[in-house]
């Protein structure tokens, strides 16, 4: 009878400590399985903190719109005259950005500041599901009036805009928004068609047109600032994507809301002055109580546009 020795023995558990390749595969498979499960729900979370987020840079808009109005008894303007700045850089010293507004020369046109003002971003004014860092215009940010020229002036953007309204005989001078632009005086006079600034002229004055107390349809139910949809294709470009601070194109600074104006539903829409977002189906909004909140992008135009209208005393009790 055969015997088996010790060395057999031994030779036999090493054969069987290590993996077969069948169960590394196995081992494989599971593990790939799981991360399949669990990288959405890491995405979702992201996501979720990044929609946050984008609400906070609003409340924080909000709050120095609200700070902006204690202090001047009006809302910011849109902008405070043509040529010149926009309610993103007149906030400015709300969201600590005191230093860097007093490097502006408010008697100037955009086109005549210095580059440490027109090139300086701030992070509230950028959703992080849409871009981060520091983006500045590419192109035609030009004069946009017959009475003078230029070439290209670059400036940092924004992912928001101030809701501008929509409605009959609208316009982006005397808008049906919360915040319209600015009544002002320049030296020389402004020519009488287009509002235009002679070349050289200086802002002399300036001061918002309205107030909280001009909301008739309530704070709760007026848009103030939302995430600004942009066309395929035109990232940077001006009247659309241009410089935040530069109040010479209505596009880089305001967008409509409401019948002919609904929220873009994905990032490739072709809409032009719309509302949109990177979020999936929704899109945040600043109200004027100071309260930001997600709306869906499939809301009807008519309830849209009753929340940019800040006047037409058609209250929404749900949306």
């Amino acid at each position: 009878m055969h015997s088996t020795t010790r060395p057999e023995i031994e030779q036999s558990h090493r054969a069987r400590n290590g993996f077969t390749l069948i169960e590394l595969l196995v081992v494989i498979a599971i593990i790939a399985v799981l991360v399949a499960l669990l990288l959405p729900a890491v995405q979702q979370s992201r996501e979720a903190a990044r929609r946050t987020q984008c609400r906070n840079n609003l409340k924080q808009i909000g709050v120095a719109i609200h700070n902006f109005h204690d202090q001047h008894r009006s809302l910011p303007p849109s902008r405070n005259y043509d040529h010149y700045t926009s309610w993103a850089f007149l906030i400015l010293p709300h969201l600590d950005g005191v230093n860097l507004f007093s490097t502006w020369d408010a008697t100037l046109k955009y086109y005549y500041q210095s580059d440490e003002a027109r090139l300086t971003s701030i992070p509230v004014f950028y959703c992080p599901t849409r871009r981060g860092g520091s983006h500045f215009s590419t192109q035609n940010d030009d004069i946009f009036s017959p009475l003078e020229t230029s070439g290209h002036v670059p400036g940092t953007l924004s992912d928001y805009a101030c809701s501008a309204g929509y409605g009959p005989n609208w316009n982006w001078i005397n808008s049906r928004g919360a915040m319209i632009m600015g009544d002002a005086v320049t030296d020389p006079p402004t020519i009488p068609f287009g509002n235009f600034a002679p070349p050289g002229a200086t802002l002399v004055t300036w001061r918002g047109r309205t107030a909280f107390k001009d909301l008739t349809d309530g704070t709760t139910h007026t848009i103030l600032v939302g995430e600004k949809h942009v066309r395929p294709g035109q990232w940077g470009i001006a009247q659309e994507d241009g410089a935040i601070y530069n109040g010479d194109h209505p596009g880089n600074f305001s967008r409509c809301g409401g019948p002919g104006y609904p929220l873009a539903k994905t990032s490739k829409d072709a809409f032009n002055n719309n509302f949109g977002s990177y979020h999936d189906a929704m899109c945040n909004f600043l109200l004027g109580d100071g309260s930001a909140r997600s709306v869906s992008v499939f809301i009807s135009t008519d309830i849209l546009g009753r929340l940019t209208t800040r006047n037409d005393n058609e209250v929404v009790s749900d949306y």
